[in-house]
């Protein structure tokens, strides 16, 4: 009866681990609205790059509005890159990350990309279900007001904004191996993992694209929530402030961000790093 018992459950597990490895990623699923799209760059004559299917949702104490745009970037107007974090409540080691890209110039916009699991309708993120190619992957691609007014405002989370240590030139390879990573995943679909393809791996996998080594492995790949703490150790985050605990209490942007959610999307990013920067005098 043992034998029976132990043969029943090996061909269990044995047929859920194939139905996981031959399960195919697809993007014509029935999508939840916020990832409804797939983001695309078209790279223009003049080497500029166009965006398509940028989201441009908004959420402020008053209204929430959803957008869809295209915008056009020139990797030559880039100034800064900003990593954000957003612990999770539950489980210190866990939080979500992003980053974003400041323009000057005449590109003169800000814009994020959050690598996220790209739910159907009805399917609720978890962790664990994320182990097991539940769902697809996504490079969403947004304002940064989406993405902080939603988070701070529409989910009422912290958020913790740290600007990246990095040049100009060292700017636009990171968002060269973005733009190129995005158009790789339109092609060819890609399954989310907890563990291997998660919010913060897949920014680090661009990162080593463009400077091989800069970010070798660290637990914090997966507890994501050590993700800054990281960042802060190897120097890529304000290396005059050598305690991390003193640099982390002056990045929590939670305030500023719902502060400024009401200015219009061109001055939004201006308005929040001001509004932070006025808190600490």
């Amino acid at each position: 009866m043992m034998k029976i018992a132990l043969a029943l459950a090996v061909a269990l597990a044995l047929g859920f681990i194939l139905s996981v490895l031959l399960k195919t990623p697809r993007h014509d699923r029935d999508w939840v609205v916020g990832v409804s799209r797939m983001p695309v760059f078209e790279t223009m004559p003049d080497g500029r790059r166009r965006l398509h299917n940028m989201r441009a949702f908004e959420f402020s104490a008053h209204h929430a509005a959803k957008d869809w745009r295209e915008t056009t970037l020139d990797p030559a107007d880039l100034e800064e890159i900003w990593f954000f974090t957003e612990p999770f409540p539950a489980f210190k080691g866990a939080a979500h990350t992003f980053i974003s890209f400041v323009f000057g110039g005449d590109t003169d916009q800000t814009i994020a990309i959050s690598v996220e699991a790209r739910k159907e309708r009805g399917e609720v993120y978890s962790g664990f279900n994320g182990l097991f190619n539940k769902f697809e992957l996504i490079y969403l691609w947004s304002t940064e007001k989406d993405v902080l007014t939603r988070i701070a405002i529409g989910l009422d989370h912290d958020l913790y904004a740290y600007k990246l240590d990095v040049t100009a030139e060292q700017s636009r390879e990171i968002l060269n191996h973005f733009i190129e990573r995005t158009n790789e995943l339109k092609d060819r679909p890609r399954f989310y993992n907890t563990i291997t393809s998660n919010c913060t791996n897949e920014l680090v996998k661009s990162i080593n694209g463009a400077f091989p080594g800069a970010l070798p492995w660290h637990f914090s790949h997966v507890l994501t929530g050590y993700a800054a703490r990281r960042l802060h150790h190897l120097g890529f985050l304000d290396h005059e402030t050598p305690r991390f605990e003193d640099l982390r209490a002056e990045a929590l942007a939670t305030k500023a961000i719902r502060a400024a959610a009401e200015e219009p999307d061109p001055a939004f990013p201006d308005e929040w790093r001001k509004l932070m920067t006025d808190e600490k005098r």
